[in-house]
């Protein structure tokens, strides 16, 4: 059902589309209209067929814009009906939890009062079973970790019975769900040591650490604070799992601690993962988006605002410092550098945190539909979904809590990506006329041990392809110059390189684009709808093997 809704959307921002051009056409006519009757008597005969023209034109394009308009209302009430249907209270996902904690508190030779709050917070079906892991890793984690036994609290002069609560609330358009214990706490200098000792960080760089940012090492890969693994606290797996899957989900995990007086964890996540309120901004030629909860304000530069924190740039706004970067330097596609005087600016929020993020322009807010990220394309952190434009292509939504590490400086641990061994290390040549698309398609090969050559279009392709030597290429379907069909149709009667695979990489995706796609050789066809849910990797390395 939801699916059917997103369509109809879909087709209802396609007919405003369509009454687009029928203004534009109206009008036109007007304008012809007006040349016919400079004609004088010769064009009087004309402009008067004209005239009837625009009136008509204008007819439909009214007519188009009151249908709309008629169907988006009705589509609206639909979809908030279809989401009022999805949404379910919390207490399905607190239910177990009393039990479990009575269970594990016993085996563990502890005592635990357990109290849960917004157990009527409701939430998407779909968000709340993206939640189970996480929030029993978490659980688990405050049991195991946090918690002491009687002797040890009552030595602290600390009550015997440890307390952990497990809390939600609604904050606009995202849920925030709280586990907080009355614990040990963490020791920022024990977390230091910790990434020193494991080869996370130099004894420098430990030591150059905020307690803050020492307690936030713990979400990173392969960190653990417990020198014992126990079976309870998953055999060393760290809390890094959560918060890549709380990113994944358009969210985020933190944590606030006290030494000696406990922890608190929180996740913020959207409400639904069927649909969001979407920024649409735009970055060069590329339209991207962000969720509209997590942009705070937009605004333009004034004189003077330009300052550094921390010997990076960032700007003043309501007497703050708040660290700035611009989307193109954090998307790889240009060095960083100072604000400068009447840019557009977003303040984004992520992880409890702001930073001012530097855009071309703002185009719209709109609710629409964001598609999860699998495969591949869920290790870019970058990136929290994806949603259907009117045209069939894709728009990626960026990760606020991403936007906000990387102008903080922290980009580096946060653009990980594993690396599959059993890829070997053979080139490709991706051809794109647009920049983001081609970093986006490198960089989903690249994350998996492929060598990675970039081209702008057909001819440039040929050209590099004749002095260098490749294993597969991969290409969009329309670019100047010469097209994907066409590149294909020369490499498929090459004498040298007509064995060479060719994957076609686009957003047509009708079944007649395919087998144009085919009758010109291409060995696979991938629409960039598919790239969030069919793994372009896997078609690379079938055809490689």
């Amino acid at each position: 059902m939801t699916s059917t809704v997103t369509g109809l959307l879909q087709r209802n921002r396609r007919r405003e589309l369509a009454a687009g051009r029928q203004l534009r056409l109206s009008r036109e006519l007007s304008q012809l209209h007006r040349m016919a009757e400079d004609l004088g008597a010769a064009g009087a005969a004309l402009a008067a067929r004209l005239q009837r023209a625009k009136e008509v034109a204008a007819e439909l394009q009214r007519d188009g814009k009151l249908l709309a308009n008629e169907e988006l209302r009705d589509l609206t009430q639909l979809s908030e009906e279809v989401q009022a249907a999805r949404m379910v209270p919390l207490a399905v996902l607190f239910e177990p939890y009393p039990r479990m904690v009575r269970e594990l508190s016993r085996e563990l030779g502890k005592e635990v009062e357990l109290s849960l709050e917004g157990e009527d917070t409701r939430v998407d079906r779909s968000v709340l079973e993206a939640l189970k892991d996480p929030l029993m890793h978490l659980v688990r984690n405050a049991l195991d970790h946090g918690l002491e036994n009687r002797e040890e609290r009552t030595e602290n002069g600390k009550a015997p019975r440890g307390k952990l609560s497990l809390s939600a609330r609604r904050e606009g358009e995202r849920l925030l769900l709280r586990v907080e214990d009355d614990g040990r706490g963490l020791d920022p200098d024990k977390l230091r040591a910790v990434a020193v000792r494991k080869g996370l960080l130099d004894a420098a760089e430990a030591a150059g650490l905020s307690d803050t940012a020492a307690r936030d090492l713990i979400f990173l890969p392969g960190f653990s604070s417990k020198d014992a693994v126990t079976e309870l606290s998953g055999r060393g797996v760290g809390l890094d799992v959560v918060r890549v899957r709380m990113v994944s989900l358009g969210g985020e995990a933190t944590v606030e601690s006290t030494l000696g007086k406990g922890s608190a964890f929180e996740v913020r996540v959207p409400v639904s993962l069927t649909v969001a309120p979407l920024l649409f901004i735009e970055v060069g030629e590329e339209r991207l988006c962000l969720t509209a909860a997590n942009v705070d304000r937009a605004l333009k530069l004034e004189s003077g605002a330009a300052r550094e924190l921390a010997g990076r740039p960032a700007i003043a706004i309501d007497d703050s410092l708040v660290p700035f970067a611009s989307i193109s330097s954090i998307l790889g596609a240009a060095p960083e550098r100072a604000p400068t005087e009447g840019e557009l600016v977003l303040v984004v929020k992520g992880r409890g945190q702001s930073a001012a993020i530097a855009v071309d322009r703002v185009l719209e807010e709109r609710v629409q539909a964001v598609l999860p990220l699998k495969g591949v394309l869920s290790n870019f952190q970058h990136l929290s979904g994806a949603t259907a434009l009117a045209d069939g292509s894709l728009a990626m939504v960026l990760s606020a809590a991403h936007l906000v590490a990387t102008a903080q400086g922290q980009r580096a641990r946060l653009m990980t990506a594993p690396r599959a061994a059993e890829v070997k290390r053979r080139r490709i040549l991706v051809v794109d006329d647009s920049p983001l698309t081609r970093e986006l398609l490198s960089g989903l090969l690249e994350a998996v041990g492929f060598e990675i050559l970039n081209s702008n279009d057909g001819v440039e392709a040929l050209e590099r392809l004749g002095r260098e030597a490749v294993d597969l290429v991969v290409t969009d379907l329309e670019m100047p110059r010469m097209d994907g069909l066409e590149l294909t149709r020369r490499l498929k009667s090459h004498p040298t390189l007509r064995s060479l695979p060719v994957v076609i990489v686009t957003t047509r995706g009708s079944e007649a684009d395919k087998r144009r796609g085919m009758e010109a050789g291409a060995d696979g066809y991938v629409t960039k709808g598919d790239l969030v849910r069919q793994d372009l990797v896997d078609v690379v390395s079938r055809l490689l093997v």
